[in-house]
């Protein structure tokens, strides 16, 4: 079988712990480490001083709020044939550490189970490791940033990662101010209708009844029932999707999220909710937020880096971009400081 080279690939926001633990775990395993760094300067010199013994790649890049808009650069940083794309809460198993060693990949296109520190299992996270060929479009979209050509394979159960953060119970913020600009409910019923006309006619009814009532079961269908419908959709056959309860992520966690993301978006002025849809419009026809914001030219994203205040919030950083090529009609060349 030809040599299948692997690049680590990590995104870090001030989580030195983390990157600095599966760097030393991983770094004979694989043939390259690459890490987008948006750390605070200091945490960043950190980082580089205490990975200086290994032969790590470390980029700077601005902070948008979430990683996924530096998926293109991150990627576009790697030359092997598989990417491993790990969080920095995230740590390989001993088993996951062989088999990356081992290099016996049957697909392109990877999930890999997840446990948490007490190995209780979270399912199948979707799509840690993949090929570069795989990928058939780099969105930035949050929680959907990748698509990719072909069905994910499920990687032996074995070899997982542990999952060292807290049980989800606090709904960020900055995910859902991100959402009212990317995805808003009524962009993906818009959608959803094209897809399946029935379930799309159906959610829409939906916002015709009183609330919370339209809150809470339209946030069943999109999470639950969503969820679910894509999971089965992906699966090659039944005897993958025996985690299918845990992979799609049936859980009240989810379920509050819907309703958190409607509820902000519903608490917005009229013209505020207006303008998050058209641009939401706009992101969805151009073919996400990287494109959107021409975050898919890595010289362009060091030139905003140059120009980066890093003790500007992420979230900050993410409106002042997309509103500015909302309403100038292309993308800043410059990181706008000023109104």
């Amino acid at each position: 079988m030809q040599s299948q080279s692997v690049s680590l690939l990590m995104f870090n926001r001030n989580e030195n712990e983390g990157i600095i633990r599966s760097v030393r775990l991983l770094h004979n395993a694989v043939d390259e480490i690459v890490i987008i760094d948006s750390s605070d300067p200091e945490k960043g010199e950190q980082l580089k001083e205490s990975l200086k013994s290994f032969n790590v790649k470390i980029y700077r890049a601005l902070t948008l709020g979430y990683a996924d808009p530096l998926y293109y650069y991150g990627i576009s940083k790697t030359s092997s044939d598989y990417i491993l794309k790990l969080d920095a809460d995230e740590e390989p198993s001993k088993e996951l550490i062989k088999k990356i060693e081992e290099r016996n990949f049957l697909y392109s296109v990877y999930n890999i189970h997840w446990k948490t520190e007490a190995s209780y299992s979270l399912g199948y996270k979707p799509i840690v490791l993949f090929t570069k060929n795989s990928i058939k479009k780099i969105t930035g979209i949050i929680h959907t940033a990748i698509e990719y050509k072909y069905t994910a394979k499920n990687f032996p159960k074995d070899a997982y990662m542990i999952h060292h953060d807290k049980p989800r119970s606090n709904i960020r913020k900055n995910y859902i101010e991100i959402e009212s600009y990317e995805r808003p409910v009524q962009l993906y019923l818009e959608n959803l209708k094209k897809r399946r006309k029935v379930l799309g006619n159906f959610l829409s009814l939906a916002f015709d009844l009183p609330k919370p009532v339209n809150f809470y079961l339209t946030a069943f269908l999109t999470s639950f029932g969503g969820a679910a419908i894509n999971m089965l959709e992906n699966c090659s056959d039944l005897k993958n999707c025996s985690d299918l309860i845990s992979t799609i992520h049936l859980n009240s966690f989810w379920f509050n999220y819907e309703i958190a993301k409607m509820k902000y978006f519903y608490d917005l002025s009229k013209s505020e909710q207006k303008l998050r849809l058209k641009i939401a419009r706009e992101i969805y026809e151009c073919g996400g937020i990287i494109p959107y914001l021409g975050l898919n030219k890595t010289a362009y994203i060091e030139n905003l880096t140059k120009t980066f205040k890093f003790d500007m919030p992420g979230i900050e950083a993410f409106k002042k971009l997309v509103l500015y090529r909302h309403f100038h009609k292309k993308a800043a060349y410059d990181f706008p400081y000023k109104e």
